[in-house]
């Protein structure tokens, strides 16, 4: 490449990506959002962990360690946070979280597929079933590589696709209900069931947190089993902090006004020279 032709260091990452460089970029606008909207990323991690910990900060520190730090917009990092229930810390509710806020913007996968919006595909719904409108299962791989992941992939997540734990009835030796038992990120619950068939109880039951599926579109993305042991070892979601779409030069005027640039420094040069000739 000519040297004169480097990009100019004030054009926007968005547009531009360095040789070699392990960054990956996004452009909003290229996916058809407007310059001042709002929104949010959601990715699944590339690595596994177990679900041992009952404290959120420690699923967010394992998603910030999943080159989540290469994902860039404008130039700069964004901010991850873990996608999960403990019983600390309710994706929904708790006003420290991401996730808390996720209804009130759109969401969208790496690659610009959109995962909800605020009317009809919300990322929470309170109600019925939900309806992502793609699958959240694009990750970064140990390359630094956009990829898509197998639809089977096992996710934890603590929560069904309202945000809600996983619950489960406690009944007598006589099959009186006498109370519910939880389950989260971090705990599970011993129990006792009841088989009304032959009128047995069914001791010694554990109820673990929900796992969800990574190809899973509907209520599945959230939850489809919850009989994993916490050692177990699954991905996880993680959701950005809030984007704004910013405007940003177009690549070819950007480069058209270099040129016309670096012409007007070599007439200046070539005419200095002249004039000192003549």
């Amino acid at each position: 490449m000519n040297r004169f032709l480097k990009p100019l260091p004030w054009v926007s990452a968005a547009l531009l990506t360095v040789s070699g460089s392990a960054a990956i970029v996004i452009d909003p606008l290229s996916w058809g959002l407007p310059v001042g909207a709002t929104f949010r990323l959601v990715v699944l991690t590339t690595g596994t962990t177990a679900a041992t910990s009952s404290s959120i900060g420690t699923y967010d520190t394992f998603v910030n360690t999943q080159g989540l730090s290469g994902i860039t917009y404008n130039g700069s990092s964004l901010t991850w946070q873990a996608l999960g229930q403990t019983a600390g810390s309710d994706p929904t509710t708790d006003a420290t979280r991401f996730s808390s806020q996720a209804n009130s913007v759109a969401t969208y996968n790496l690659n610009g597929a959109q995962v909800s919006n605020t009317s009809s595909n919300p990322f929470w719904v309170t109600g019925g079933f939900s309806s992502h409108l793609a699958p959240i299962d694009w990750t970064i791989n140990g390359s630094g590589n956009l990829e898509q992941v197998s639809g089977s992939t096992r996710v934890w997540t603590g929560f069904d696709f309202r945000g809600d734990a996983v619950t489960a009835s406690n009944y007598d030796d006589d099959g009186n209900q006498i109370g519910t038992v939880t389950a989260t990120l971090g705990s599970s619950a011993t129990y006792q069931d009841y088989d009304f068939d032959s009128f047995t109880p069914i001791p010694n039951q554990t109820l673990y947190p929900y796992y969800g599926r990574a190809g899973a579109s509907a209520n599945g993305w959230a939850a489809i089993g919850e009989d994993s042991p916490l050692s177990t070892q699954y991905r996880m979601y993680a959701i950005s902090g809030p984007i704004t779409v910013t405007a940003v030069p177009e690549v070819e005027v950007v480069f058209a006004a270099a040129a016309l640039a670096l012409g007007g420094f070599t007439y200046r040069l070539r005419r200095s020279r002249a004039d000192r000739v003549a």
